[in-house]
C-alpha cells in the first residue's frame, strides 16, 4: 500500500532534514502544502500523472456543454457521504470496489441462524474485510447504495450539468487571457448552482474545485485527438460553405463575461519590491461580471447592436430608475450574468438581423451551448422573413476556430480596461462598476470595435481561425494601439471650450478627447 510518510522518509534520506520548521519562509510552507497535498491525493490512489495539467476541453463554457460523462464513479463530488461510488474503497487489507462491496454485504447477511455471519468467515471470504469496523464501513457503503440510487442518480445528472456551466465559464476566462485560481471556480460553481439551482445543497469546497480540476485533465487527455479532428472537419465543411455566400453573409457570435472591473494583471513596482497591492474600488466588482455578446461577419463588419446580460436583485431593472440608454445596446437583466434560453431568443430578435443587414438569409458559427442547438427556439425567436442557419463549432475546439475567441474579445476587454483603468485613477468619483457607468464604458468601447479600420483586424480573426485563405493586405493596429498613442496625452481636449487634456483618439472621428467629454458626458459620433 502506498504510503506518503515513507516517501517523506526517502526525501530525508536523500536531501537531510532541517528541524528548526520556526524559521521556514513563505515560499518554502507553500511548497510544502504542494507536496503534502500530492503525497495523500496519491495515498488516496488519486493522483494524475500528465504532461499537460491545463483546463482544456471536453467541453461544455465557453456555452460548449458537451456531456462531459459524469458518472457514478464520480459522485463524491457532490459531497455524498458516505460515497459509494468511486472505483475503490479503501479497507485495512486493500482496495474493493462497489461491486465486491454490495456482494460482501449480501453474504454477511444471507443467513437465516443467526442476524449475520461472523467476522472470521467474512475475512475468510472477502479478504479485504480484517475488522469489524470494515464491516460497518461495508455495511454503510452497501445501504447508500441501496436505499439512495434514484437520488445519486439525479445527483450526478445535476453535477454533469453543473460542470458544463463551470466549465463553459473557466474556458471562456483562459481563452481570453484571464489568470485563473481556484477560489474563481469556485466563485462560478456557486453561482450557476445559486442562478440553475441544480444542487438544493452546493458548497464548492476546495475538494469539489480539485476533483473537477482532474476530471477535465483526465477527459482532455482522452478526447483532444478526436476533437482535433472533428474540429478539422468542421473548418473544411464550413469553407465549403463559404464559396456559395458572400462574406456578409457569414458571421459568428459568443458569449464573453466582463469583470465588473477590468484591471491588468501586470504592474510598475519598485525594484526588489515582492507583493503588490493595489486598489480597486469594490473587491465584489472583481468577482462579479456581465455578460457581451458582439456578432462579426467574415468581411470584417459588425452588427449593430451588442447583447448585454446585467445580475441585478430578482433579475430586473428597477422601475423608478431608468438606466442609461446607449443606442448601440441591447440591455437585459437577469439574476446572474449568465444567459439564458430566454435571453438567447430576445438576442435572435433584436440583434441579428438589423437595420444594416444586407441578406435575410445569413450562416451563423456558434458554440454547442444547449441553447444554441435549440434550433427551433432560434426559428421562432427570428423576425418574419428572415432565415438563420446554424453551425456548431465542435465543443472543445472554441478556442482555436471561433474568430471572436481567436483574435476579438482580447483586444476588446483591453479597450475597456484601459478607459476604465484611466478613469480610476483620475477620476475617482467615476463609480467604475456601477450599472450607468457600465453601460457608458462598453458602449463607448463597442462602437469603437465598429470603426471600419478595424474591419482588417476581425477578419484577421477568421483568416487565424482558419476560415478564410488570405489574411488582410492591410497591416492594422488593435484599438488600444490606435486610441491611445504616446501623443495624446501631450494633446488638448478638441471640445470647445475644454481645457483638459485628451486621454482618446476616438477613430470614428479622428479628434482626440479627454475622459470627461468622452466618456462621463458620453461621446456620439
Amino acid at each position: 500500500m502506498f504510503s506518503p510518510a515513507r516517501v517523506v522518509g526517502l526525501l530525508a534520506a536523500k536531501l537531510g532534514i532541517d528541524s528548526d520548521v520556526s524559521s521556514a519562509t513563505r515560499e518554502e510552507r507553500k511548497l510544502a502544502g504542494t507536496f503534502a497535498h500530492l503525497l495523500n491525493e496519491a495515498g488516496l490512489d488519486s493522483l494524475v500523472y500528465g504532461e499537460d495539467d491545463e483546463l482544456v476541453p471536453f467541453d461544455p463554457n465557453d456555452e460548449e456543454d458537451v456531456d462531459p460523462t459524469w458518472t457514478e464513479d464520480d459522485l463524491d463530488l457532490v459531497n455524498d457521504v458516505p460515497p459509494p461510488d468511486r472505483k475503490r474503497f479503501a479497507f485495512s487489507n486493500g482496495y474493493a470496489s462497489l461491486e465486491a462491496i454490495i456482494l460482501a454485504s449480501n453474504y454477511f447477511r444471507s443467513t437465516t441462524s443467526k442476524a449475520h455471519r461472523t467476522l472470521e468467515s467474512m475475512k475468510t471470504k472477502h479478504r479485504f474485510l480484517a475488522n469489524s469496523n470494515d464491516l460497518r464501513k461495508m455495511e454503510a457503503f452497501a445501504k447508500e447504495a441501496d436505499e439512495n440510487s434514484s437520488r445519486r442518480t439525479n445527483r450526478i445528472i445535476a453535477l454533469q450539468n453543473l460542470s458544463d456551466d463551470v466549465y463553459m465559464q473557466a474556458m471562456k476566462a483562459m481563452e481570453e487571457g484571464y489568470s485563473l485560481h481556484d477560489i474563481d471556480l469556485q466563485v462560478m460553481a456557486i453561482d450557476v448552482n445559486l442562478e440553475m439551482k441544480y444542487l438544493d445543497k452546493f458548497e464548492a469546497s476546495q475538494s469539489w474545485v480539485t476533483r473537477f480540476k482532474k476530471f477535465v485533465s483526465k477527459v482532455n487527455h482522452d478526447d483532444d485527438k478526436a476533437i482535433k479532428t472533428a474540429a478539422a472537419d468542421f473548418v473544411a465543411s464550413i469553407k465549403e460553405e463559404m464559396k456559395t455566400r458572400p462574406l456578409n453573409q457569414i458571421c459568428n457570435s459568443d458569449q464573453s463575461g466582463f469583470l465588473k472591473e477590468l484591471h491588468s494583471m501586470r504592474s510598475l513596482a519598485p525594484i526588489g519590491e515582492k507583493t503588490v497591492v493595489r486598489c480597486v474600488q469594490s473587491k465584489s466588482s472583481l468577482t462579479h461580471s456581465y455578460t457581451v455578446m458582439p456578432l462579426i461577419f467574415a468581411d470584417g463588419s459588425m452588427g449593430d447592436y451588442l447583447f448585454v446580460v446585467l445580475q441585478e436583485p430578482g433579475g430586473s431593472f428597477p422601475k423608478k430608475k431608468k438606466i442609461f440608454d446607449a443606442p448601440n445596446l441591447v440591455v437585459t437583466a437577469g439574476t446572474s450574468h449568465i444567459m439564458t434560453k430566454n435571453h438567447m431568443r430576445e438576442w435572435v430578435n433584436k440583434c441579428i438581423f438589423t437595420p444594416s443587414t444586407t441578406s435575410n438569409d445569413l450562416l451563423i458559427l456558434l458554440d454547442s451551448w444547449t441553447s444554441f442547438r435549440d434550433q427551433a427556439a432560434i426559428d421562432s425567436s427570428l423576425p418574419s422573413g428572415k432565415t438563420l442557419h446554424t453551425r456548431q463549432i465542435p465543443a472543445g475546439a472554441t478556442g482555436i476556430f471561433q474568430p471572436l475567441d481567436v483574435f476579438f474579445f482580447r483586444p476588446f476587454k483591453a479597450l475597456v480596461r484601459r478607459i476604465q483603468g484611466y478613469g480610476f485613477r483620475n477620476f475617482p468619483t467615476f463609480i467604475i462598476f456601477q450599472r450607468d457607468p457600465i453601460l457608458k464604458v462598453i458602449s463607448l468601447s463597442f462602437t469603437v470595435m465598429r470603426a471600419p479600420i478595424f474591419k482588417p483586424m476581425i477578419q484577421y480573426a477568421w483568416h487565424a481561425a482558419g476560415y478564410l485563405d488570405s489574411a488582410p493586405t492591410v497591416r492594422f493596429k488593435t484599438p488600444v494601439q490606435l486610441c491611445f498613442p504616446k501623443s495624446v496625452h501631450s494633446t488638448k481636449c478638441c471640445s470647445l471650450g475644454c481645457m483638459m487634456m485628451s486621454f482618446i483618439k476616438c477613430p470614428m472621428c479622428n479628434f482626440t478627447w479627454c475622459f470627461k467629454c468622452y466618456v462621463i458626458e458620453f461621446h456620439r459620433c
